[in-house]
């Protein structure tokens, strides 16, 4: 802006010396000083503006807008050993940030300055404002002390409420505190408090800081999905502080592996500090799936996220969380197996030990006798002759499976499976290519459908 103010002085002196040239004894009056020269004056700060008069534009709101900005840069913003901004671990881009933001409120909030003269000639509009630096101080005073009464009123209902064991309101405080502090965040809030002295701004981020790691989020039961509750639980939680004081309140957001991806929602504790999470289509056949649970401070801060530096403050606080192991606990079955190729019983049985196999593999055990079983699992399976052609021979395996509850003999589970075909040079050889088929794609034909139901 100086740099600029510079220049037109130049352009003035040009045009004032062609102006002798062309005009004759016609001559328009010199510059004033503060012109060509910035006037120094230890008692005001100084703002000069200058806007070319371009036909069609606003020159002189232009120039007293130009004014007005020098005048504010001459205030300068710094950062005290004791203030919050000088305390946090930031980097000097976010303190940058902070002090030309500073600078542009002050810019837009400028009161009580004063005009003390403008200059014009055929080229350019010029302003000069001052403000008294000693009015201008003890309007700052003001307001910084109108700010940290509202702050003091804030730290007071935060350590209420904590004291009180209502989280989520004492973390709303203390940030509500942080923010009325705000436009003072780079100066010393040294303030008198229940008669003690203390750093006001740092207190009340302490404050936040140890209210948000002092829940202690405990899982009271282990997490168990089985059979006899059709693989559905509850995670029951309760959230104290460090001495065993329940927590009302407390958001909590929490995550598991599901059958279909991430399962996440959220949950918050009641009055004796409990919460319960239903554990639902949790994942089985992940062998390490576990249950996250935090505190959701991303839903204690979304009020403050449009408050730029709120948002930089705040972006790397969390809350406690906890892990749990998810138990799967697989049934155990009982099989009954009947397998004959065209009405006759065979050596082995291929779909029971397929099936046991497949199973196995997802840890479900097979008992000895039915009264130590979760489930029964009857199979039976034959083939049929369909036809020749060719000299080459076709048979049909049809597949029947029924599921029942061991205790209760209700049935859970049933399903037919008669499109297995097998060719060869015989029908027995062809009712046997059936069976190989059957169990090469047992996985999809059977196994798949059967887990997700049952398991």
């Amino acid at each position: 802006m100086r740099a600029f103010i510079g220049l037109f002085i130049v352009l003035v002196l040009l045009g004032c010396n062609a102006n002798k040239q062309t005009a004759g004894n016609t001559q328009e009056p010199p510059p004033p000083g503060w012109v060509a020269s910035r006037p120094l004056n230890s008692a005001y700060y100084t703002g000069i503006g200058v806007a070319p008069k371009t036909v069609g534009t606003n020159y002189q709101r232009t120039a007293k807008e130009n004014a007005l900005s020098d005048l504010a840069s001459e205030i300068k913003v710094n950062v005290n050993s004791n203030s919050l901004l000088y305390t946090l671990e930031t980097n000097a881009k976010f303190e940058q940030e902070f002090k030309e933001s500073i600078r542009t409120r002050t810019d837009l909030n400028l009161e009580d300055f004063e005009i003390v003269d403008t200059w014009e000639d055929g080229n350019s509009y010029w302003v000069y404002y001052r403000l008294n630096k000693l009015a201008y101080a003890e309007k700052l005073q003001a307001k910084k002390n109108t700010a940290q009464q509202l702050a003091l009123d804030f730290l007071a209902k935060a350590e209420s409420a904590r004291n009180n064991s209502s989280y989520a309101i004492s973390v709303d405080y203390y940030l509500r505190g942080l923010q009325a502090l705000e436009n003072f965040w780079n100066e010393d809030n040294t303030v008198a408090y229940q008669g003690n002295t203390i750093l006001l701004d740092n207190s009340l981020f302490t404050g936040l800081k140890d209210q948000l790691n002092q829940a202690r989020i405990q899982f009271e039961s282990p997490i168990e999905l089985s059979f006899q509750n059709s693989f559905k639980t509850k995670a029951d939680l309760l959230v104290t502080t460090s001495g065993g004081a329940p927590l009302e309140s407390v958001p909590l957001a929490y995550d598991y592996f599901g059958t279909y991806g991430r399962h996440r929602g959220k949950v918050a504790t009641n009055a004796d500090g409990r919460a319960t999470i239903s554990v639902i289509e949790a994942d089985k056949e992940r062998g390490d799936n576990s249950i996250r649970v935090s505190v959701d401070t991303e839903l204690m801060f979304e009020p403050f996220q449009t408050d730029k530096f709120m948002k930089k403050l705040t972006e790397t606080m969390r809350g406690t969380d906890m892990q749990k192991a998810i138990i799967y606990k697989p049934p155990s079955v009982y099989l009954i197996s009947k397998e004959e190729n065209l009405g006759r019983s065979m050596d082995s049985e291929p779909i029971a030990s397929a099936i046991i196999t497949s199973l196995g593999r997802r840890g479900i055990t097979f008992a000895n006798s039915k009264t130590s079983a979760d489930i029964i699992l009857k199979l039976d399976a034959d083939t049929k002759k369909s036809g020749t052609e060719q000299g080459f021979y076709t048979s049909v395996l049809t597949v029947n499976i029924e599921v029942t509850e061991s205790i209760s003999g209700e049935s859970r589970y049933k399903v037919s499976k008669n499109n297995m075909k097998g060719v060869d040079l015989n029908f027995e050889k062809a009712g046997l290519k059936a069976y190989q088929s059957f169990t090469r794609n047992i996985e999809s034909e059977l196994i798949r459908t059967l887990v997700n139901d049952l398991f």
